[in-house]
């Protein structure tokens, strides 16, 4: 039985994490600080080695690639860019206060679509078709080992979608350049489309304890769900 694993790391930050900003199509690259702390991850801690990258095309996934894998070329997904925010894209929540459309965007759970924004469950939609067209990729050419450059709403909502062990999406949130290794077998994937959610990464080098897993088998159900309730 063929296994694949496939490594989801969120990208480094740009100016607008540190602004504050709401920016998801905007294709902003990397800043001075996201640089400097993803080359700092490459060079004290250890990424996996993969056959093939994959990434969004936008600056910030496809530079983030550049730096933990510099001698590969990205596969670029369209389908995997982030949610576009329409007229709140660049702007901080001070911009936007007192705003009717922010307010009624803020009112319902920012559930609707901001103005000239995109469809939640169209974005949804379009970012499970683009992870299915991943792992087709990857089975199709028996590419056993694999990285995604993912953004991190769209990486925790399709690991809690996909993954086990069950968790809410922000229960899978990692730091920049940092993320989680995905198992996944073909007969598993194409009868119930799920994997096995293990290892985090990148590893601490030099490590020689047990990995830390969130395997299946590895989840005392009890002490999980009281874990739920306290979160």
């Amino acid at each position: 039985m063929v296994t694949y694993k496939l490594y989801m790391i969120r990208p480094g930050i740009t100016e607008a994490n540190l602004d504050g900003r709401y920016v998801g199509s905007t294709d902003l690259p990397l800043c001075r600080e996201g640089k400097e702390a993803l080359k700092k991850l490459v060079k004290t801690r250890e990424y996996p080695n993969v056959g093939r990258v994959y990434s969004p095309p936008l600056l910030r996934c496809t530079e983030t690639a550049s730096i933990i894998y510099p001698e590969m070329k990205p596969v670029l997904v369209d389908k995997l860019r982030e949610y576009s925010f329409g007229a709140f894209e660049n702007k901080t929540v001070a911009d936007l206060a007192g705003t009717e459309a922010f307010q009624a965007w803020s009112d319902s759970g920012m559930r609707d679509a901001p103005p000239g924004g995109e469809d939640k469950v169209l974005f949804r939609h379009r970012c499970e078709e683009g992870f299915r067209w991943v792992l087709e990729d990857m089975m199709r050419s028996k590419m056993t080992s694999a990285a995604l450059i993912c953004h991190s709403g769209i990486m925790m909502n399709l690991l809690a979608q996909y993954g086990y062990p069950k968790q809410e999406p922000l229960r899978w949130k990692a730091s920049p350049g940092e993320g989680y290794t995905a198992l996944i077998t073909a007969s598993m994937w194409q009868r119930a489309e799920v994997f096995e959610v293990v290892d985090p990464i990148p590893y601490v080098k030099g490590d020689e304890s047990e990995p830390a897993s969130y395997g299946i088998y590895d989840v005392d159900d009890e002490e999980h769900d009281e874990e739920q309730e306290d979160s």
